[in-house]
């Protein structure tokens, strides 16, 4: 009896963090954490927005589009080997005032590569998305990497970042959720994440200009995540 109320305990936390995600949950990662970056303290009404896995053919593109017509700003995590293929789109990425940041080379876990791989996949990546602005933001295919790795990538300059309202969309699920999980966690130094390297990133895109309307009609700004950490930075300037 105990061990089965136990499991329906743990069943249930996790299902309270993994899909309602509430952010009175998010100080305790950050202090078990605290050289991940979940969100910025700042007293703007800013939120940052991040894509992840491209650049994809068909999908960056679009939400280039839905960005621009919102007047909106976004950080694209991109995968090395994955920008290799479509330059243009890294190219149309900065020339639209976008950050760039760095989601390694493959798209794929870093758990089975050696230090010395693993940072030459994350210089590859580096290179290839002619990453020069700072900060430098470096965040794990699949989020998760071994800590060694993570110093490693500090040494490297990188800010590992993750985020604050993320809806789980490499599993598909619906647009309302989607649209609801990202709205709910909508407060200053928010930093979302959403896919657009996914097999179909196609709910996240319907979802994304109910997002934008959501934030502005609370007043909230969509800015990069370097733009982001700019604004706490010269908050803390006496």
């Amino acid at each position: 009896m105990v061990f089965l109320l136990t499991g329906a305990l743990v069943l249930a936390i996790w299902f309270l963090v993994f899909w309602i995600q509430p952010l009175r949950v998010l100080s305790v990662f950050e202090r078990l954490t605290p050289n991940v970056l979940y969100r910025v303290r700042v007293d703007l009404p800013l939120v940052a927005l991040s894509f992840d896995d491209g650049p994809h053919p068909t999908f960056t593109p679009q939400i280039l589009d839905i960005l621009e017509s919102h007047e909106a700003k976004a950080t694209f995590f991109l995968i090395g080997e994955r920008a290799l293929l479509h330059p243009e789109l890294v190219s149309r990425i900065k020339a639209a005032g976008h950050q760039v940041g760095n989601h390694y080379h493959k798209n794929g876990p870093t758990f089975g590569h050696s230090d010395a791989e693993f940072l030459r996949y994350l210089e590859q990546t580096e290179k290839t998305i002619g990453l020069t602005e700072e900060p430098k933001l470096f965040r794990a295919p699949g989020g998760v990497a071994w800590p060694r790795q993570l110093r490693l990538a500090r040494a490297q300059g990188y800010t590992y970042t993750l985020g604050s309202a993320y809806p789980n969309d490499p599993m598909h699920p619906p647009v309302w959720y989607i649209t609801w999980l990202v709205k709910k966690n909508l407060a200053p130094g928010t930093i979302v994440i959403l896919h657009d390297g996914i097999s179909d990133a196609t709910r996240s895109i319907q979802a994304l200009p109910q997002i934008l309307d959501a934030g502005r009609q609370r007043g909230i700004r969509f800015v990069s995540i370097g733009e982001l950490l700019g604004a706490a930075t010269k908050g803390r300037r006496p």
